[in-house]
Order: C-alpha cells, then structure tokens, then sequence
C-alpha cells in the first residue's frame, strides 16, 4: 500500500462547498452523503476551543465556517479510489498523484459509522494533503500495542488489534491528532450539536487519543480538554 496515506476505520446541497468538484466516479449517493456531511460541519456553531485546536486550526472559536475555509483549502476534488484495498479503508490521499484530490471508498457509505465519524475521517484524510509536512504520514503502532490497563488497543469497530499496523502517529499534530481535537472539541463546545453527535464525537475522539503512540504527546492530547 505504498504511496497511499489512509483511514483504518474498521468498521445536502451544493452549497456546503461550490469549489469542491466530484469526479464522475464518484456515485450520485456518495456525493449526496459528502455533501450533507459539509453541510453538517457548516451548520456546526460553539465557543472557545482548546490550546491544540487554537495551534491546528488556528481559531479562537468553533465554527463550521472556519472548519468548512480549513477544508477547502487542502481538498478540491472528490473521487473514487481503492486506496489499497479492504474493508478497513473510507478514504484516502495519494500525494504523488494529486494532494488536493480526496479518494473515497464504498465504505464510507457503506459502513454504518456515525455522521460525525464520517465527518472527522476527511478532515483527518485533509491533513495528509500537506506536502510541507511529508504529508503528516503515519507510523507504525508498537507491538504489542496496549493501553494503560495493559488492554491491546484495538480498533473501535473492528476490534483489530492496533500493533504492528500503519494506523498510529507519533505527534498530537498529525492526521490523528486534528481527528482527535476536532472530535473533543465538537464534544464540549459545539452549542448546536445534539446529543447523539457530542456522545459519538466523545466515543471517537477518545479512540483516536489512542492512535498517538507517543505518550507524552498522548498525555497533551488527553489533557486539552
């Protein structure tokens, strides 16, 4: 799967974003679905955000719009790719291909994972569109991989064992780490947020806090919110 930077996820209308072009490959549900999901994270409203969200993001507040400008400027164009294969992966970058081209899988409308879950796998897959910073490419998890109960960290869905994969980072900064930020900030301070998307935003969140294998980095990421 060389070359790919991916998701393991183990598993509206045009006006969310006007710029962002659909390749043909792309069905007209998978669009349907991506659209009302940046719909959903442009409707999102809230108040202060955390220190690590303040660095990633660099605003002071949550707001949709902000999410939506952060957005668009790393991804352009949605199409239909692999990435590698399995039923692990929703989506995907290609950097030698295109840095600005988002590849999405059938999983990703096929899986049933929560809107907000969906929502954090592009933003995380957004990150990976930086060429400044190799592209924020993942590392390997440690083998074996557990938690601090001595408990394998596994996947939240699958129940994969983590160890030994492609699906850890070694910095809260990362594609993990803007998952795991978003997620605990849409958690404590969206204000129009239900209470199902702040529950799933918590339960994902806290699971992609686990994908930093490194624990000083882990420990600043726990302790942000």
């Amino acid at each position: 799967m060389k070359g790919f930077i991916f998701s393991l996820v183990f598993m509206g209308a045009l006006s969310a974003q006007a710029d962002i072009k659909f390749d043909r490959s792309i069905s007209e549900a998978t669009k349907t679905q991506i659209l009302q999901d940046l719909d959903f994270v442009k409707g999102m409203t809230g108040k202060g955000t955390s220190p690590l969200y303040k660095q990633i993001f660099a605003k002071e507040t949550l707001q949709g719009a902000d999410l939506m400008t952060f957005f668009g400027q790393r991804i352009n164009r949605f199409a239909m790719n692999s990435c590698g294969g399995g039923n692990a992966v929703a989506a995907c970058v290609i950097p030698w291909m295109d840095s600005n081209t988002m590849w999405i899988t059938p999983n990703y409308v096929q899986n049933s994972i929560p809107q907000i879950f969906r929502i954090s796998i592009i933003f995380h897959e957004s990150r990976h569109t930086e060429d400044d910073h190799g592209n924020w490419s993942h590392a390997y998890c440690p083998t074996p991989y557990r938690d601090d109960n001595g408990k394998d960290i596994v996947g939240i869905i699958s129940g994969t064992k983590m160890e030994g994969l492609p699906a850890c980072d070694t910095t809260n900064q990362g594609a993990y780490g803007l998952q795991a930020v978003l997620l605990k900030n849409i958690e404590k301070n969206c204000t129009n947020c239900n209470e199902k998307t702040q529950m799933d935003a918590k339960l994902f969140g806290d699971d992609s806090i686990m994908r930093i294998s490194n624990i000083p980095a882990r420990t600043q990421l726990k302790n942000d919110l």
